[in-house]
């Protein structure tokens, strides 16, 4: 058994010493050779790849620019003229709807971006202040919502919807909606 171990360690200390003691200068030229006639159709392949991959792409349209954005940035400024016209209103109960339709809708933008609360008092206790810049001014704003929806005999000033509309709009606009 020792004989066997033996002559293992010899063969691999005579592999050892053959690869480190070799002249490798008679092959080298033979390899450089035979690397550059192996590396340009290679060479050539990855070019021809690339250009096919970027003819790919493009039928993809993968590097076109998104023409869904634009339209749903207009759509998104067009509901949110609809509610400030509300808000201008000379009619009371257009004001108070309008405050009630930004307040519902800045709720459903905090929902998507991910905010839990059932409303939107719960989700805007859940933002830190250091993630939305406007958030004194939503509190402030759901508040005017919230003497609208809560108290029954609570009378809605223009300037006071006008207010509260200019409030939700720079959360919107921090918030990229419009």
């Amino acid at each position: 058994m020792i004989d066997l171990i033996n002559s293992i360690f010899d063969l691999a200390f005579n592999i050892i010493d053959f690869l480190i003691n070799y002249d490798y200068s008679r092959p080298v030229p033979l390899l450089k050779a035979l690397a550059v006639y192996i590396s340009i159709p290679l060479v050539f392949g990855i070019i021809y790849s690339i250009y096919k991959s970027n003819q790919i792409f493009r039928a993809m349209h993968v590097f076109d620019e998104p023409k869904g954005t634009p339209l749903e940035k207009n759509k998104n400024q067009e509901d949110w003229d609809k509610i400030l016209a509300g808000g201008k209103s000379e009619n009371e109960n257009d004001r108070k709807q309008a405050v009630i339709s930004a307040d519902s809708l800045i709720e459903k933008i905090l929902g998507m971006a991910g905010y839990s609360g059932e409303n939107l008092g719960e989700k805007l206790k859940n933002i830190e202040p250091a993630d939305l810049d406007s958030l004194d001014a939503l509190w402030e704003a759901h508040k005017i919502r919230n003497r609208i929806a809560h108290e029954a005999g609570y009378q809605l000033l223009k300037e006071d919807s006008e207010k509260a509309l200019a409030l939700f709009e720079k959360a919107l606009k921090e918030l990229e909606y419009i």
